[in-house]
């Protein structure tokens, strides 16, 4: 590799990074000014102690771990099988797992929306625990890709 295309590399990394890290750190020194003129971790305080944000970050944390093992249990058999067992198929579950690549997440969105709406009589939009699952499960969808 010649010294040009080191020197550009390098800099498309530290523009890249420069890219992430300035927004990240603007966005935690303005979290830390709750207070004027002085810097602390008030707001972080307030939010952490408050039920509401308690349930709904643990609420949050279910559901992506539901996400991961659901995915997991789902890619990682079929992976397995179709590599070994029956290779012709790749190309037709590769194609299957970057169709919500190619279908964009909104259009998903509404397709959910439609079909399990409230009024619908499938099983699981009887309570909200059942919708949870469709949450997973759409999320899971929207995963195959990676």
């Amino acid at each position: 590799m010649n010294r040009q295309s080191r020197v550009g590399a390098w800099t498309a990394i530290i523009v890249g990074t420069l890219y992430f890290l300035i927004p990240l750190a603007a966005t935690f020194e303005f979290s830390l000014r709750m207070r004027r003129g002085s810097y602390s971790f008030d707001a972080y305080r307030v939010v952490l102690s408050d039920p509401n944000f308690q349930a709904s970050f643990g609420y949050s944390l279910l559901m992506a771990l539901l996400t991961i093992v659901v995915g997991v249990l789902l890619v990682v058999p079929t992976a397995w099988w179709v590599q070994l067992r029956m290779p012709k198929l790749r190309g037709i579950v590769e194609f299957i797992t970057l169709l919500p690549l190619v279908i964009p997440a909104i259009v998903i969105v509404f397709g959910y929306l439609r079909i399990y709406n409230s009024s619908s009589v499938l099983p699981l939009t009887s309570n909200e625990r059942a919708t949870d699952l469709l949450l997973v499960f759409g999320y899971v969808t929207l995963s195959l890709p990676y």
